[in-house]
Formats: structure tokens, C-alpha cells, sequence
């Protein structure tokens, strides 16, 4: 059993919906592939770092262990994956803002329950008013109708429910803002053998990640030099 997000991000995952995901089509894939049998159960995003100690599942996804403080007892996984697919944090603007200073930004655009780890030390100095919101698709209609001056979600994510609501204005990330690239990874505090099977299932199936990466209109992404 995989504990999985309650939220919508497609193209990355939408567990709720009978949609398929990016998310969705690599893990029943890697499942089909080893006879295994997974099933899914959606947590509520705020009590993330506790899943996989307070809830009767398995695995979890998306993870990725820079998430977790290795100093709180009970907070992440015991192991990790490797990388699945590279998303980049960032500050998703109208492309008529993209230079924008950082000054410019009053009102930011957040999932709810995702960590604002690019903005907090704006927030603990009062310098920016974050509007959380579970759907992404109200986040982008709060950015075309000027309620936000950016959102913080990764462009795949953006340009997806911008086309659900029929428009197509030009989006971009602010490149006056800080970014990072991170990645989703599978985790477990029970079963390291089944880790291990994916990651060797990861390093034989690159041509198939690339094409469901594709499918999703996912970009290519790599880690930023630090």
C-alpha cells in the first residue's frame, strides 16, 4: 500500500481521479513488471512527515529525503529511492513579469501544506502575504486575475490547469526569484529489498521514463550546481 498526496498536481499525480498520472503510470508499471499488486491511499498533505509512522502503509509518494529532519524522531523514512523525475521549485509568473524584483512580490500563490522553503524568511518578516489554496487551478486563476503576483507550483503543473481553464496566457518562472530542482522519490521504513528492486527497475527502464515524461509534457530537468 502506497500513501500517496490528497491533493490534484497533475500531470505529476491526481490519486483521487480515474485519470492517469505521470506518478500513477511508473508505479503500475514497475508493479506490473515484478508481480507486485499496489494499491493507494490518499493522506492529508499536512501530516506528511507522520505517514509512514502513524498510518498503516508501506511506501510513500512522492518523497524525497531532504524533506525530512533527521533529528525529529518519527519525521521521514528510513530508506529512500532513487531519483524518479526532476521538478523545479520556482516562482511561476505571467511573462510580462518575468524581471519583475523580488520587491515586486506581495501575494504569493501556495499549495496548501507544501513547505515554503524559498519564502521563509519573507514570511517570518512579514514582507509577503501567502494565499494557500489545495487546487492549483485556483492558484493559476487567482495569478491571471491579478489576486496573486506569482505561484509557486513547477511549470508542468501551471501550464496544465492554465489550459483546463481555456486560456492561454504565457507563463514563466521568475528569474529574479530563487529556484531549485529537487526530485520525487519512493520510501519505506519496512521494505529496503523492494527500494532496491526499483532502483535497478529505474536503471533499466530509462527509454520508458523518458517517454512518460514526454506524454506529460514533464520538462527535463537537471540539478542545479550548488
Amino acid at each position: 500500500m502506497v500513501g500517496v498526496e490528497d491533493i490534484a498536481y497533475f500531470p505529476y499525480f491526481d490519486f483521487n481521479s480515474n485519470e492517469n498520472s505521470f506518478s500513477k503510470t511508473i508505479l503500475e508499471k514497475f508493479a506490473t513488471d515484478n508481480g507486485h499488486t499496489i494499491s493507494y491511499v490518499s493522506l492529508p498533505v499536512k501530516q506528511f512527515s507522520k505517514w509512514l509512522h502513524e498510518n498503516n502503509i508501506d511506501f510513500k509518494f512522492p518523497d524525497n529525503q531532504r524533506w525530512h529532519d533527521p533529528n525529529v524522531k518519527n519525521n521521514g523514512a528510513e530508506y529512500y529511492s532513487n531519483d524518479v523525475v526532476y521538478l523545479r521549485a520556482g516562482t511561476i509568473v505571467l511573462l510580462k513579469n518575468k524581471e519583475k524584483p523580488k520587491s515586486f512580490f506581495k501575494n504569493l500563490g501556495m499549495i496548501s501544506g507544501f513547505d515554503p522553503t524559498l519564502w521563509r524568511a519573507e514570511i517570518a518578516n512579514n514582507e509577503i502575504n501567502i494565499l494557500s489554496d489545495t487546487s492549483p487551478k485556483v492558484l493559476m486563476k487567482h495569478l491571471v486575475n491579478g489576486l496573486v503576483d506569482g505561484v509557486d507550483v513547477d511549470i508542468a503543473v501551471a501550464k496544465f490547469y492554465l489550459n483546463s481553464l481555456g486560456l492561454d496566457h504565457q507563463l514563466t518562472y521568475s528569474v529574479a526569484l530563487p529556484q531549485d530542482v529537487f526530485s520525487y522519490q519512493l520510501s519505506t521504513i519496512k521494505y529496503p529489498e523492494i527500494i532496491e528492486q526499483f532502483n535497478r527497475w529505474l536503471d533499466t527502464n530509462p527509454n520508458f521514463l523518458a517517454a512518460t515524461r514526454r506524454e506529460f509534457h514533464i520538462p527535463a530537468e537537471t540539478l542545479l550546481v550548488q
